[in-house]
């Protein structure tokens, strides 16, 4: 997938390092992600966010994570996909390829992420709410 690899490219290029910033502190946490990195949500910027800007976790990092930059909200009892409106270089420069990455998440992360869902989809909803404008993408296909 090209166009996926370009995408953390483009993060990795930037210079906000948005994983740094309120926008993603604190992280949403499974239990089973606490467990494998306790330390995880205890400092901002992020504990494992090196002094080289790289993710020390990236290939075990939390769904939370993965899914950025993208969330999924429950509008009407239905889980919409959005992006929160922050200077990010991969909503500016990839919104022609935001479908291959929301299949993608279908596909590979929501279904081992189900259990958690409803809770991911109102965690700090409404204080980010209150500080960011966002855009509806479409339905979550789960």
């Amino acid at each position: 997938m090209k166009n996926k690899d370009q995408l953390w490219k483009d993060c990795m290029n930037c210079k906000n390092k948005c994983c740094c910033e309120e926008i993603a502190f604190p992280l949403f946490v499974t239990l089973e992600e606490r467990k494998e990195h306790k330390k995880i949500n205890t400092k901002k910027p992020c504990i494992f966010f090196n002094k080289n800007e790289l993710c020390e976790i990236h290939s075990s990092r939390p769904y939370d994570c993965r899914f950025f930059p993208f969330e999924l909200m429950k509008i009407k009892n239905k889980f919409y996909w959005i992006i929160w409106d922050i200077d990010c270089s991969i909503t500016r420069n990839r919104r022609k390829n935001f479908e291959e990455y929301l299949s993608e998440h279908e596909t590979n992360l929501i279904p081992r992420f189900l259990d958690n869902i409803e809770n991911y989809a109102k965690f700090r909803v409404e204080e980010l709410k209150r500080k960011y404008n966002y855009e509806i993408l479409r339905e979550a296909r789960i």
